[in-house]
Parts: structure tokens; sequence; C-alpha cells
């Protein structure tokens, strides 16, 4: 029998533990960006419009996205709304978000946009002038600060930068450090943007910005977009499976790349976060990389260290639902991993992430489990958490 997290054992010390969700999303307002941005950007600015009777995100006069499935975790058949007003309050205001956490006992989310996209974003483009493009990055770094962060310490902010000019980007990094964000939301191929590449030297002035504030680089899932054959006979929900499944995918190419770019040993103490990708290819892709870099002598090009030994050094994964993945966690480094909700798209673990933390760390050891739900998370991000802090609710007892 499979031993349970509430089992009292020697082997296994009961111990509490505070969980950190380390992807979770906050809806912007409706007005988040008229309400900032100076009125001659009114028009082209980031707004909700309904177009055919849904809510539609709109920028610089194109579709950005639906509101659709964005509160899909908290709708009963997990499916989408059309209108705004449909939308329950927890997924845009942070009062109401706070109440759902203890809920689901979650003790702290690391928040991403949701109209602001998971690393390229609309602002990012070249639709709209670089003043607005800009504007609307700043307005969204002071949202997440002024209608989150400043709420709760429970919300961990992650800002958007400028990507068409790299000293924008560390300008607008120490700007939003000094908010408060924490970490940084940021593509996994500016090159499919029209920008240099990942691993070209034109960056390094950002590399050793983050590396400098101590704020890790969040690569979303579809951050550099997906390329996938979608068949046009899928239903919607099977569409939607097959989406989610192709973006989890795009990852392993982003950390392939980031192992090999140099861009780690150029910047040894930047950490590197795959955002909803799971941890359950890391071991195939460790093994496979170790073995190029042997074949082909690596060290030769002055890639000293194994693929695997940059990846425990610098690069974190979450999971979220995975069983098997946790079975391979010392494979992977146990040390490399956090958990997280992914609130409140469809693939959630909410309302039973309590249910599904203890599916998955079922006879995992109450040290290892801590590490993974909380302590590493706080080492990357700079918290300090404090038990008497949070509500009985949130605190899981391995």
């Amino acid at each position: 029998m499979a031993w349970q997290p509430d089992q009292h054992d020697e082997e296994f010390p009961d111990m509490d533990i505070l969980p950190i969700s380390t992807d979770d999303h906050a809806w912007e307002k409706r007005d988040t960006f008229i309400s900032r941005l100076p009125k001659k950007f009114h028009k082209d600015c980031a707004q909700v419009v309904n177009i055919d009777g849904e809510d539609t995100w709109v920028y610089a006069g194109e579709k950005v996205r639906l509101v659709g499935t964005g509160a899909a975790a908290m709708m009963p058949d997990r499916g989408a709304i059309k209108t705004w007003d449909e939308a329950p309050p927890a997924v845009y205001d942070a009062k109401a978000r706070l109440e759902i956490m203890d809920e689901d006992g979650v003790a702290v989310e690391v928040l991403f946009p949701q109209a602001s996209g998971f690393g390229g974003g609309p602002y990012v483009s070249t639709k709209g002038s670089p003043e607005l493009r800009l504007a609307s990055i700043r307005a969204y770094n002071d949202f997440l600060v002024e209608e989150w962060v400043d709420v709760s310490p429970r919300f961990v902010g992650q800002c958007l930068l400028p990507m068409w000019d790299v000293d924008l980007a560390v300008e607008e990094l120490r700007r939003a450090h000094e908010l408060g964000h924490k970490g940084v939301v940021w593509t996994a191929a500016p090159q499919n943007f029209g920008f240099p590449h990942f691993n070209e030297d034109y960056w390094n002035p950002l590399w050793a910005t983050m590396q400098e504030l101590k704020t890790p680089c969040s690569l979303h899932i579809g951050s550099g977009g997906v390329n996938m054959d979608l068949w046009k006979g899928f239903d919607k929900f099977r569409k939607l499976c097959m989406i989610s499944v192709s973006a989890i995918t795009s990852n392993l190419a982003a950390i392939g790349n980031l192992m090999f770019s140099g861009v780690l040993d150029r910047f040894p103490e930047l950490n590197f976060i795959s955002v909803e990708s799971g941890l359950g290819f890391v071991p195939y892709m460790l093994e496979t990389a170790d073995h190029q870099y042997e074949a082909q002598h690596l060290w030769d090009e002055g890639m000293m260290m194994r693929p695997s030994e940059y990846f425990r050094r610098q690069i974190y994964v979450n999971f979220w639902f995975e069983v098997t993945g946790i079975g391979l966690r010392h494979e992977i480094g146990v040390d490399n991993i956090m958990w997280e909700c992914d609130f409140p798209h469809p693939t959630s673990t909410y309302p039973h992430s309590r249910k599904t933390i203890a599916t998955a760390l079922a006879g995992v050891p109450a040290e290892e489990q801590k590490k993974m739900l909380q302590s590493n998370a706080e080492r990357i991000f700079g918290l300090d958490l404090n038990l008497a802090d949070f509500p009985e609710t949130v605190v899981y007892r391995a």
C-alpha cells in the first residue's frame, strides 16, 4: 500500500509546509491600460471589445485573445465564457483570489499575465508605436504591483520587458525591481519576433542585470510561439487538449537550447525556470544532451560542463499533476523542482490542489516535499515565509 501523507512514520516525520504555486495568472482588468495610459493611446491600447458576441482583448486594432477559457478552472464544465461579466472575481481581483487560495490550500502565487501574453505578448510586436508599446509594458508592471503585490505579500510579481531594445529592457527591469517585482517573464525565442537570437551576446546586458538583481527568468510554455499541426476536425475540448500538449512540448527545445547556448557559461548565477512544461521529460533530455556532449567533444568548443551540470546549477522546472515525473525526481534534482497550480487555466489543479499534491508526492520524504513545494521557490524568488503569517487552511502537512 502506498504511503499516505498523514501517516505517522519515523522515516517520514510530519512537517508543516506552505505550498508556493510558481505559475498562476492574474487577469488584467478591463480598464488596466486605459486608466494608466495617456489619452492619446486610448484608441490603440489593450482593451476588451465585444466581437460577434464574444469579449475579446484587442490591441492596436488587432485581436489578442478571447476571454474564453482563461477562467476555465472555475467554470462547472471547465469550458469557456463569452463575456467578461461571466468571469468569477477571483480571476481578476486580488482579495477574491486570496479567498480561493485559502480554500484550495495555496499559500503563495507567483503571477503571470493573461491578456499581455506569456513572454512575447502583443507589446513586443512591431504593432503600435514604440512609445505605446513601452507605455503598455510599464502600465502592466505598475498594475501588477498596485493591484496584487501591494494587496498581499502572498503574491509574487514578475515584470514584462521591452524586447526591441536591450537598453530599454535593462532600464525597465531596474524600475520594476524597485517597484517590487521579483522575477521576469521573458521569451524562449526572441528571434521568432524578429529580434536577436536568444543566444546572442546582444542580450548580455539584460542577463547581467537579472543576475545582479537576483531576478529569475521565467520561460512560460508558448513564450516563443507554438508550432503544431492542428487538425480542423477536432471538437473544442480535444482541440484545447492538443494545444496544451503541444505548448508543453515546445519548452523541451527551449531548455535544450538554453543548456547549449553559452548563456549559462557567461552568467553562472542566473536562474531560468521552464514554466508549465512539467518535469517528466527532463531525465531523457539530460541523458541525451550529455551523450551528445561526450560524442561531439564539446569541451573542445569551450563547454566545460555537461549539460546536466548546467541544468542542476541554473535551471528549474515545475509540476502540477505528474506522478511518474516525481518518481524521477532524483534524476532531475530535487533542488530543481517546484510546484504550480496554474490557476485559473483549464489545466489547473483547482479546486483539488491539496489532493493532487498528496497524490503526486505520496511516499516522498517530508524534507523533499518541502523543497519542491516551498523551499526551492523561496530561494529562487527571494522569499522568507513565516508559518504564523498564513491561515491554517494553507498549511500542508507532509
